[in-house]
């Protein structure tokens, strides 16, 4: 009853309130209570649930559904056991009537090219000082672990885009394949919206290291072990990913999700495959007359706890950096008793407000649990990757190699560590900074991208990006704050204070209306509706505060199961007493200096030497 009234309140405010001012110009308390009350409003308004069939019950044998994850993300909700599982529809956070896909005229209108040409392209490389590259890789490592649309479609026609006048594009001709249409459908889905689906678990489970299948896992663990019987460790090479001999390309790393590899992927996938085997090494301790399969089990469900954890109380406060915004998130995890009450006294309060998400009730609000469309869409963060990278000694910050983002890309990840050696490499990562989410900072290296070994082409991603917004029926920036209950635009210079900018995006679309979301997140970047010290805009923060507290909320091993019978009580007290600093110490201790004076350890390390 309190929290319903709570929640009905916080609603209210949060409504009336931005009739007045947006919610970071309210003084502290205020402010707290509206990101609250948007929270509310988004879980009532839009969960939107895409699904017109009965999700199957196909139970695995011999496995313990109760006490650990399953590869495909099955029985995670033990009442409907296919919901968040790999293969299962996207849903949304608009209404199903605003995700009709445009006609094919309206769909290149403006040229997805001529948007990247003048909207996105990078001319010069604007940093984010407060941060360091492992922010930028961080987030492809949580967002590999929960989505990906799979390989295109590569039997329909490919899209072509529209070149505009002048454009010297590689052959003439710009095509992108199709998303893979959604393969199950039925007479339910007869005039509804096309559909697509996730091929990873859209859980919070560490797949992007496990795999989403039980093939993948079963080659993770056993990828070097030759005829061996499998062991509750991931199989490691003198303490590095194996190479991948299932991939297209020699010299590829193994990991659960592999695509799209750089440097930042390798030393994020290493490192936790490293912590996944510290921790079956401690519960060994206390389990030792345990099978393999559960350590492993066990392991990966206190290594997924891990990073779910950094990732809400580390790596978002560091893209949130206002009081607002590191309250909001720390209490998603701690509730506003905060960490040090929580430590000391564990839960006081069901209310998630009150003491966090971890351990309350698993609450779907409504909707089955699943990835969305718009969520995937509000998290394409490329702008984030520098064009170039310095490698450097972490003893004296010499500088050992300098390399562009094509060059550790791929096979070339692995192949740096001949030259650099992994703790190098870290340290580099902590100390450069990524992009700035804004316009005119999309990296060159990702406009003109080559994906011959894949598909005998070039790609814009910038382009790509803008389309496959397009595509599958995210609406457009105007229409989507309106729809989310944020502002709807009237003019440009409800978007954006930069002049220039305004004129930019006039000349491109021509009305408020046309300009795409991407576009518009990031213009937000000079507006008053940027919050201070956010590294990306109001109107994704508002996807974030929904679907972060729900992949915590939704998931049985982070509520009702949150709990030492299930993790051990040497797996609780692991989640409980580490955070990212604890696992870059404990994998590469010469590095531990770099850090001491370093508040979030996705703020930029100290300078060796310095």
């Amino acid at each position: 009853m309190f929290e319903r009234l709570l929640d009905s309140l916080l609603g209210r405010f949060a409504r009336l309130s931005q009739r007045v001012l947006v919610w970071h110009a309210w003084p502290f308390i205020p402010a707290l209570a509206i990101v609250l009350g948007h929270r509310v409003n988004l879980r009532r308004h839009n969960l939107i649930n895409t699904e017109t069939a009965e999700l199957g019950d196909e139970r695995p044998e011999g496995f313990d559904i109760i006490g650990w994850r399953t590869a495909d993300g099955s029985y995670n909700d033990l009442a409907e056991p296919r919901m968040g599982a790999s293969g299962v529809r996207f849903g949304r956070n608009v209404a199903i009537r605003e995700t009709y896909p445009p006609s094919a005229t309206e769909l290149m209108e403006p040229s997805p090219r001529l948007v990247s040409e003048k909207l996105l392209k990078r001319h010069e490389f604007v940093p984010v000082p407060h941060l360091n590259i492992l922010a930028a890789g961080w987030i492809q490592f949580m967002v590999h672990d929960w989505l990906s649309h799979g390989p295109n479609d590569p039997d329909a026609d490919p899209h072509e885009i529209p070149l505009p006048q002048g454009d010297d594009w590689p052959g003439g001709k710009m095509t992108a394949r199709r998303t893979m249409p959604d393969q199950e459908t039925s007479d339910a889905d007869v005039n509804r919206p096309p559909t697509y689906r996730n091929t990873e678990t859209s859980w919070w489970d560490g797949s992007q290291i496990y795999g989403s299948t039980e093939e993948r896992l079963r080659y993770i663990r056993t990828a070097n072990l030759k005829g061996q019987p499998k062991t509750a460790e991931i199989a490691l090479d003198n303490g590095m990913l194996p190479l991948d001999k299932k991939a297209k390309r020699d010299g590829q790393e193994l990991a659960g999700v592999n695509g799209n590899w750089w440097t930042g992927l390798s030393v994020l996938h290493t490192l936790f495959a490293r912590e996944h085997n510290a921790i079956v090494a401690r519960l060994r301790i206390d389990h030792g007359d345990e099978s393999e399969d559960w350590l492993f089990h066990k392991a990966r469900l206190v290594n997924a706890a891990l990073m779910a954890k950094i990732h809400t109380v580390e790596w978002t406060p560091a893209l949130m950096d206002s009081p607002e915004g590191r309250m909001a998130m720390r209490g998603n995890y701690w509730g506003l008793m905060g960490e040090t009450v929580f430590n000391a006294f564990g839960r006081l309060s069901e209310s998630e407000v009150v003491s966090g998400i971890p351990g309350s009730a698993q609450d779907h609000h409504g909707a089955p649990y699943a990835m969305t469309e718009e969520f995937s869409a509000v998290y394409r963060l490329h702008s984030l990757m520098p064009d170039q990278f310095q490698f450097r000694s972490h003893s004296d910050n010499t500088l050992l190699r300098e390399v562009g983002l094509v060059d550790v890309a791929g096979p070339g990840a692995r192949a740096l560590y001949d030259e650099v050696n992994f703790d190098d490499v870290l340290y580099s990562l902590g100390t450069e900074h990524p992009g700035a989410l804004v316009l005119n900072n999309f990296p060159e290296a990702l406009r003109k991208l080559d994906k011959k070994v894949e598909s005998n082409l070039f790609i814009d991603l910038a382009a790509v990006d803008i389309l496959r917004d397009r595509e599958r029926g995210v609406p457009r920036y105007a229409a989507f704050r309106e729809s989310i209950g944020a502002t709807r635009p009237e003019t440009f210079a409800d978007i954006t204070d930069d002049q220039s900018w305004q004129a930019a995006l006039k000349e491109v679309y021509g009305t408020v209306d046309k300009v795409d979301l991407l576009v518009g997140t990031l213009a937000e970047a000079k507006s008053k509706n940027q919050p201070p010290r956010f590294g990306f805009s109001d109107t994704a923060f508002r996807i974030f505060i929904l679907m972060a507290s729900r992949r915590l909320k939704s998931d049985r091993f982070f509520a009702d199961d949150f709990r030492p019978e299930i993790y051990t009580e040497a797996g609780f007290r692991w989640v409980a007493e580490n955070g990212f600093a604890d696992v870059v110490r404990r994998h590469c201790p010469e590095l531990a200096d770099a850090m001491s004076d370093t508040r979030n350890p996705f703020f930029p390390w100290q300078i060796a030497g310095t």
